[in-house]
């Protein structure tokens, strides 16, 4: 199998700077920090010290959306995905909870419609400015019209464009997947990016996703890009996160 790339949620990690989440995420093992933006205009703010902070070697893979804008201003999604592209991260990872804004009833066809538009929009100016758009299914407590990886690949094939990819995120798989190896399988073409939390919504290691499957339907799939822990801790960061990473580097191994 591969050496994998293991990155880890910047909200988990232990410090009061980008640089001293940085120095902890190595010393636990971790190779990135995938960064947070809920809040656009907070994160614009935060551009230079990012930016000063990768040309120092902080590794920022990818940055997570807290949600696809479907409705209100187009414009808001354009300017995050500009954003992260001035960033220099890789991967916009984009989940599609967002549909909880939209009114309802609604029937699927108009649902996916909507989303295709959407994401349209958004992937062609990911393509524009350099990065991949990851749309990330979620299970159906948080949203309604995404929530398997078929799903999502199926959308992705609507859109049309190499820019538009899927994000796997094992929890929500844990809720929508019966066999979550063969849709990692089945959608690996179309795969982008990857979060990791067990099925508890905690670190790895702390449920019953059997880690193993996961790396050799990864590996099977062709999958050569990053996985992300995404999840709640279980107790200290300082305990949990290295163990997590052990959990992940031995099944991964």
């Amino acid at each position: 199998m591969p050496q994998w790339k293991i990155a880890c949620q910047e909200q988990l990690l232990p410090g009061a700077s980008i640089e001293q989440k940085w120095e902890f995420a190595q010393s636990a093992g971790f190779d990135g920090i995938e960064l947070l933006l809920r809040n656009g205009e907070a994160f614009e703010a935060r551009l230079g010290v990012l930016e000063r902070a990768a040309g120092r070697g902080v590794v920022l893979p990818a940055v997570r959306l807290d949600a696809l804008p479907l409705v209100g201003d187009p414009g808001r999604g354009l300017r995050q995905v500009s954003s992260v592209a001035a960033l220099g991260a890789p991967a916009v990872v984009v989940p599609v909870s967002g549909t909880r804004r939209v009114p309802l009833p609604r029937s699927s066809t108009a649902d996916h419609d909507t989303l295709s538009d959407a994401l349209r929009r958004l992937a062609e100016r990911a393509a524009r400015e350099g990065v991949t758009l990851c749309v990330q299914p979620v299970n159906r407590y948080e949203g309604h019209a995404v929530n398997t990886l078929d799903q999502a690949a199926q959308l992705c094939r609507a859109v049309g464009l190499p820019s538009a990819r899927v994000a796997a995120a094992t929890f929500h798989m844990n809720i929508e997947e019966a066999d979550p190896a063969g849709a990692l399988l089945a959608a690996g073409p179309w795969l982008g990016h990857v979060e990791l939390a067990d099925s508890t919504g905690l670190e790895p290691g702390a449920g019953h996703v059997d880690w193993s499957s996961v790396f050799a339907a990864l590996d099977a799939a062709g999958y050569q890009g990053w996985v992300s822990l995404a999840c709640r801790l279980s107790g200290p960061a300082r305990t949990c996160l290295p163990a997590a990473v052990s959990v992940l580097r031995q099944a991964g191994g």
